[in-house]
């Protein structure tokens, strides 16, 4: 015979179970969120390197 015990707890595991999917859902996001950041942080050091790189370069032929 199931009780209102055995009710409210199956009831509690359902809503924790709940509770770890949204979480898990939203971490999920998170690591794509930090995945593309660091792909554009990456990119963008990239082209700042190259900025400075044109920049030495153009310094050096003035001074010569």
């Amino acid at each position: 015979m199931i009780t209102q015990s055995h009710i409210e707890n199956l009831n509690t595991q359902i809503r924790i179970s709940d509770v770890i999917s949204v979480l898990m859902a939203q971490s999920t996001q998170l690591m794509d969120i930090v995945n593309k950041n660091q792909k554009e942080i990456n990119r963008l050091k990239k082209q700042l390197e190259k900025l400075k790189t044109h920049t030495d370069n153009s310094t050096d032929q003035i001074e010569s």
